[in-house]
């Protein structure tokens, strides 16, 4: 099949919500509900890319080029995908744990700390005008990392993880969204992921189980 057909027939990529705060919560949301399969997003790797392209951790010319080689090695690919959306289901419960003021999971911390000697290890520091700022060292090829798009999120997490920032993770309120978010209100009283999802069908329901609790109202 000649490639611009084969673009042409390959399904859009995700859209992702960026409102976590944060990259390494942006990444979990990735998975919004985890009662829901259909609120998954990461089923394979070109999203992983299109995530890292969305949250500006890889440029669109890096993202083709990772994508060209997925497609030449598939097994490695699948492997690499594995291990990214292992390790974001390992930030889920790390943070979700943090939210709720509990000890995160122990394994999941290993799992963290076992990936990021190779993550920061590519990191640099690059001169740009007046300014130095840090920089991912770009994949040498013909053997670039498909790990890469996964690197700026554990950097992201052990930055939140080290940071008073973490106190202000919260965990939606709603009974079927797992999404987490930084609490960044002035008293630090926000519960919902939006009002106008979450918090609007909670209201509905606290509203709904005041009726059926007054005397004379039919519970049918």
């Amino acid at each position: 099949m000649p490639e611009d057909r084969q673009a042409r027939d390959r399904p859009a990529p995700p859209s992702y919500e960026l409102s976590g705060g944060t990259l390494c919560l942006d990444f979990a949301n990735s998975w919004s509900d985890r009662g829901r399969p259909d609120t998954e997003k990461l089923h394979g790797y070109a999203d992983l890319l299109a995530f890292a392209v969305q949250a500006g951790q890889l440029a669109a010319g890096e993202a083709a080029r990772l994508e060209r080689r997925a497609e030449r090695h598939p097994r490695e690919a699948a492997a690499a995908f594995a291990r990214c959306r292992e390790l974001r289901e390992s930030l889920y419960r790390i943070f979700s744990a943090v939210a709720a003021r509990r000890a995160p999971p122990g394994a999941d911390l290993e799992r963290l700390n076992a990936a990021l000697p190779d993550a920061l290890s590519r990191l640099r520091i690059e001169r740009r005008g007046a300014r130095f700022v840090w920089a991912w060292q770009a994949p040498a090829a013909p053997a670039e990392p498909l790990d890469a798009p996964l690197w700026p999120a554990l950097r992201s997490a052990a930055e939140l993880l080290t940071s008073d920032e973490r106190r202000r993770v919260r965990e939606c309120a709603g009974s079927d969204c797992t999404w987490l978010f930084l609490d960044r209100s002035r008293n630090r009283s926000r519960r919902w992921c939006e009002m106008q999802t979450c918090g609007n069908r909670a209201k509905a329901r606290r509203h709904y189980h005041r009726l059926r609790s007054r005397p004379g109202v039919p519970h049918g």
